[in-house]
């Protein structure tokens, strides 16, 4: 690691935030330290209030947390919750079209979304709401817990993030704002609107004081993203390599040597548009001074809508042309020509809606001056459903298709220049409708609903402050969660007649210049990776028209027209459709103890706790069994006869964890402190990952009815060698939670009320971590014999571990003169590095694994903040960088090869300015530098990706009164 980076990383960032709200039920502990930090003599305003009263409340806080809060309704820091949260040191975020979607702790993306507090729960198989589902305008702030201490529900891997919405109590009296917004997408080149309101006031009545609050936000999104993409790298030469597949076609010039060749590579232009509408209310009633009932509700709505073409010229084997010219780096081809590669296009459309209702109640209750009660209920309904259509378009050539179709090409790549070139050297070939064939067309669909309610209650005991044991805890939390799952599977895909491939026939084939009313030139080509690669990446292609795509209804009727063929979505209840359930039981309780004396003249404070957790899962889904009838006959012109056998599978784990807790500070000075945190935690697998899925074929040679046999140079027999197979576990049913435990030690030293530096040493010890593996199942399949199936299902293996250290601060430039004084600086810097037990395939075909990181950890990471505050006017200029990272081990058209992201930093900017105290405007810059990713599969030669998202520019003016 070079030096510079290790002292531009060092320098880093501290959080943007203000005052805290109050935090419901088991964010009590947050809401007093919030209101010890609001006392003394801190008397700045603005951004510096809000600097100051954060670094308050991480200085008086009993356990570690980061927070962002809105400094006024509707004024997060970033306008997308991920995007807020990758400021606060050891969070790394993913984004999904450009937009932040989803975050890691310390490099675990096994984190805990809460909801004020309580559990959040959707319909999307996952374990929380979504970011994006969610408008920043509802929120008061986000809690960021790294070392949960036993109150606090358990399920985190990384840490807990609590989002909390705002309470009618929070203001002294009646409130209303409003904020409109507008954002321009330079790459989608489109604009798109904003708007929240908030009305909120209280009340002294002659029932009590009464509080009532209502908080709406609506929010559209556009996006365009582009990706140019070379498929995975095969060896080509005369040298076998142990592990690994070798293709006995050299590649020219180098015959004599193993050469790695991409086997071909494609482009994708996505486009489309996100809205979300989100609304809260709240109700609190204190009826005496030592009674508060409150009632809660939020609602998500989110719909996600994108549209685009992929277009790939692939195969495998696939052979380098003879007598073309290549050049080679370090063993890998950067340059060279593919013979006949196998051309294809897919115009895509996905629609994708969630709705999430959350309805919670409960009341406060003060028995007596040192003993408090609570008492809460949440009930959690959720839907979330699936539309997509891919309409496929194949390229002609005459060693793939029909005699007489087509003529030949070669695909000439090049990847010594920053973007890829990719182009087929026939003239006018991809422009020519008698080149293209209709191939396919695959309707896919899901419908998924998920409820959940759960109860707590908890107890409170304060003691003097005189004493050691300042206050116990105890609580106890019953939730049942259910889930309906269904989906038709990616089995739909239905060919158009039996296509134009050689092995069908002349009546089954039909060509686009046939039915040229169906097919456009790619609209979106002149201006593919922002015009950069519109000449040099196949240049103009011919497409199914994206009106088919963007309407089902239109797209079946299209093959209609062209082939007869009636196509639609399969329907949920089909033997051959996917309906799975699952069932969710957990039983919690805590006890936790808070303490405090004075220890060689320093003072020190602290807690304990243990958690106990019940938990019984419960998965049923189906197995599918896909094979040919052995005494079935073969058709020429059609696929051979198939038989295909569903059966129901159930499965499940019941489990009992204790999960202890302690965290300790030490005041050696009044500006400088040390924390220790020790926690157990689980993380329990999602919903997608215990929804039981078996999908078993065994391995056919060409149109044989018979199977091969794992050893094909012998016969078969049953015991020494069955017939071979394959198989794909989409969920496990009987998968254990995976388990951590946490260790930091942390420094704090608070040298102004707006400035402290800080480190931390991190360690987390991971057990029965999931992943892919890969193992041999066999199985008697009648009428056939004993078949091997090489399964691929995810297990949990054995341990792991992430280890690290942050460092960070913040301060303002007060000893500047004049204007020059409103400077200041936030700034924080990450290492965590793993061993998590994450395996992957070193090259293609190979049976040798490699060790490789955590998916979404980057090693390194840093923010790098300048901040202004001076005379009304607020500024800050952010820039987010973070290194390598794993993107995944199981990508679409990776061959299973483990694909890295390269490093990358996008840098943001927002300037405000206060016209009075009830009117401001914001303008806020996203992604200003135009930030390439790149990424590669496992070594940095084997080019992947090189993609462009959309530059934002946004306005935002608000309201208050």
């Amino acid at each position: 690691m070079r030096i510079s980076r290790i002292l531009g990383g060092a320098s880093i960032m501290a959080l943007a935030c203000s005052s805290l709200c109050t935090v419901a039920i088991a964010q009590d502990e947050g809401a007093d330290s919030v209101a010890a930090a609001t006392e003394g003599d801190i008397i700045v305003t603005g951004l510096r209030q809000s600097l100051a009263s954060a670094q308050a409340i991480k200085k008086n806080a009993e356990q570690l947390v980061d927070s962002i809060t809105s400094q006024d309704i509707g004024r997060l820091p970033d306008t997308n919750v991920a995007e807020a949260l990758q400021r606060i040191s050891g969070i790394q975020i993913q984004r999904n079209r450009g937009e932040g979607s989803a975050i890691a702790i310390r490099g675990l993306t096994q984190i805990r979304t809460e909801l004020n507090g309580r559990d959040i729960f959707s319909a999307n198989g996952g374990r929380g709401l979504s970011f994006e589902e969610i408008g920043p305008d509802l929120l008061a702030g986000i809690d960021v817990y790294k070392n949960p201490s036993a109150e606090l529900i358990e399920g985190s891997l990384g840490g807990t993030v609590n989002l909390r919405t705002r309470m009618p109590f929070d203001a002294p009296g009646q409130v209303i704002s409003a904020t409109g917004s507008t954002t321009y997408y330079d790459f989608a080149e489109k604009q798109r609107f904003g708007a929240s309101g908030l009305y909120s006031n209280r009340w002294d009545t002659g029932l009590g004081e009464i509080g009532f609050l209502v908080n709406a936000s609506w929010q559209q999104t556009a996006f365009r993203q582009d990706a140019v993409q070379m498929e995975p790298y095969y060896f080509h030469g005369p040298d076998p390599i142990e592990g690994a597949d070798v293709q006995a076609t050299p590649v020219p010039g180098y015959e004599d040597q193993n050469v790695q060749v991409s086997h071909g590579g494609g482009f994708n232009d996505a486009v489309g548009d996100r809205k979300r509408f989100s609304a809260a209310a709240a109700l609190q009633w204190k009826p005496t001074d030592n009674v508060e009932v409150y009632a809660q509700f939020l609602t998500a709505h989110y719909r996600y809508h994108d549209y685009g073409l992929s277009f790939f010229a692939t195969g495998n084997p696939l052979t380098p042309t003879p007598g073309s010219t290549y050049t080679v780096e370090d063993g890998v081809a950067t340059s060279g020509s593919l013979q006949n590669p196998s051309g294809s296009g897919v115009v895509y459309q996905g629609n994708r809606k969630t709705m999430t209702n959350d309805y919670s109640a409960g009341v406060k209750w003060d028995l007596t001056d040192n003993l408090h009660a609570r008492v809460d209920y949440q009930h959690i309904h959720s839907t979330a459903s699936v539309q997509q259509v891919n309409l496929t378009l194949s390229l002609l050539n005459p060693e793939q298709s029909l005699p007489g179709l087509g003529q030949s090409y070669n695909l000439l790549f090049d990847t010594r220049g920053e973007i890829p070139s990719l182009l087929i050297d026939r003239p006018g070939y991809l422009t020519d409708p008698a080149n293209y064939s209709f191939t396919a067309i695959q309707p896919y669909a899901e419908k998924n609903t998920a409820n959940a309610d759960a109860i707590r209650g908890d107890l409170d005991w304060d003691f003097d402050d005189g004493s050691l044991l300042r206050k116990l805890s105890v609580g106890a939390r019953y939730s049942a969660k259910s889930a309906i799952n269904r989906n038709t599977t990616w089995g739909t895909w239905t060919t158009i007649g039996s296509t134009c491939a050689n092995w069908s026939t002349p009546e089954g084939c039909y060509l686009a210049s046939d039915f040229p009313q169906f097919i456009e030139p790619n609209p979106l080509q002149s201006s593919l990776l922002r015009g950069q690669a519109a000449n040099s990446v196949f240049g103009s292609v011919l497409q199914w028209r994206l009106s088919s795509a963007a309407n089902p209804e239109q797209a079946f009727a299209d093959v209609q027209a062209i082939s007869g063929q009636t196509v639609g979505f399969r329907s949920f209840d089909a033997p051959d459709a996917f309906n799975g359930r699952i069932r969710e039981k957990d039983v919690s309780a805590y006890f936790r103890a808070a303490f405090a004396s004075t220890i060689f003249g320093m003072d020190w404070d602290g807690n304990a706790g243990l958690r106990y957790v019940l938990t019984d899962e419960t998965g049923k889904g189906f197995r599918t069994l896909t094979y040919r009838d052995p005494n079935g006959t073969v058709t020429p012109g059609t696929a051979p006869e198939q038989v295909s056998v569903f059966e129901p599978y159930e499965g499940g784990r019941k489990y009992t964890k204790w999960l202890p807790s302690v965290n300790l500070r030490l005041k050696m000075t009044p500006e400088l402190q040390a924390r220790f945190a020790f926690s157990k935690n689980i993380y329990r697998p999602d919903f997608t990952q215990i929804n039981p899925s078996f999908t078993l074929s065994p391995l056919y040679n060409g149109d044989s009815m018979v199977p091969q046999t794992v050893d094909p140079s012998r016969p078969y027999d049953a015991q020494t060698n069955p017939y071979a197979g394959t198989g794909t576990v989409a969920g496990n049913a009987d998968l254990k939670p995976q388990r951590v435990t946490s260790f930091d030690a942390a420094l704090e030293w608070y040298f102004a009320p707006t400035g402290f530096i800080y480190g931390t040493i991190f360690k987390k010890n991971l057990r029965d971590l999931l992943d892919s593996r890969t193992f041999a199942l066999t199985q008697n399949v009648e009428g056939l014999g004993n078949v091997q199936f090489n399964v691929t299902s995810i297990v949990n293996v054995s341990k792991g571990g992430v280890k690290g250290f942050e460092i960070g601060g913040q301060r303002f430039f007060d000893f500047l003169p004049g204007w020059l004084s409103g400077f200041g600086i936030q700034a924080n810097y990450t290492l965590a590095d793993s061993n998590a037990g994450v395996v992957a395939q070193g090259t293609i075909g190979s049976t040798n694994l490699v060790e490789v990181p955590l998916i979404g950890l980057s090693k390194h990471s840093y923010n790098l903040i300048a901040l202004y505050d001076k005379y009304g006017l607020n500024a800050r200029l952010a820039y987010n960088w973070r290194g390598k990272y794993l993107l995944t081990t199981q990508g679409v058209g990776t061959q299973t090869l483990p694909e890295f992201v390269r490093p990358y930093g996008v840098l943001d900017a927002s300037i405000s300015y206060d016209f009075t105290p009830n009117v401001s405007f914001t303008l806020d810059a996203s992604n200003i530098t135009n930030t390439k990713y790149r990424s590669y599969l496992a070594e940095p030669s084997n080019i992947r990706d090189f993609k462009y998202d959309d530059r934002r520019i946004s306005g935002r003016v608000r309201l208050r009164f």
